[in-house]
């Protein structure tokens, strides 16, 4: 009989090689979410067109266009749903018309201070608004931003913990012998189910 050992095991063979591709995948996470929270390159809202990867703008709404509301389906693969987009029509102060990305059912009033990331709109919903609307547009205004960053930051928190727990049974800091040492193996097994979720969400709202 072929015995093919639990996951630490498989990993213990090769510790310097996962714990190399963990560390960069947390970094990643980290800094990615961190860069999203702290970076905020101001744009005024004429110029987003120009606007930098981490371009932030902030304006107050004069008008609102209900008919031009939409809702965007995401599925990860088609099969995974992952939540809705909502976007919502609103108009600044010289007279821009622009599309506001934020939770459903959100009070976008007149006078309401929009505090939001330049984002781009996505080939799928680029179709949708000149198919529905006739609406030729590249960019939108992401008022979900600090979501997206705190679950960046969430998911390199899961990994760097991921890390720790195996290096601690890899080095025997946790032993076999251990009672909880088979608690310790859950939990490893079971940390990367999160951090894919997490992901699977942010790769369809990002």
């Amino acid at each position: 009989m072929v015995e093919n050992g639990t996951l630490i095991e498989k990993i213990e063979k090769h510790p310097r090689l996962w714990c190399a591709v963990a560390a960069v995948i947390t970094l990643v996470c980290l800094l990615s979410g961190l860069m999203g929270l702290l970076v905020k390159s101001e744009v005024d809202v004429k110029d987003i067109e120009k606007a930098p990867f981490y371009g932030h703008v902030e304006f107050e709404i004069t008008d609102r266009d209900t008919k031009e509301d939409f809702e965007i389906i995401n599925s990860f693969c088609r099969y995974i749903p992952t939540g809705n987009d909502y976007f919502y029509s609103v108009c600044t102060k010289d007279g821009t018309w622009l599309f506001v990305r934020a939770d459903k059912n959100a009070a976008l009033d007149k006078k309401t201070v929009i505090d939001g990331r330049v984002r781009k709109f996505g080939g799928e919903e680029k179709k949708y608004l000149l198919d529905k609307f006739a609406l030729d547009m590249d960019n939108y205004i992401d008022m979900t931003w600090l979501r997206i960053s705190l679950l960046q930051i969430a998911s390199g928190l899961l990994m760097a913990f991921e890390i720790l727990l195996g290096a601690a049974m890899i080095k025997d800091k946790i032993s076999a012998e251990s009672k909880m040492r088979k608690a310790a193996e859950i939990v490893f097994c079971a940390l990367p189910f999160p951090f894919a979720a997490i992901w699977i969400y942010l790769l369809c709202h990002i």
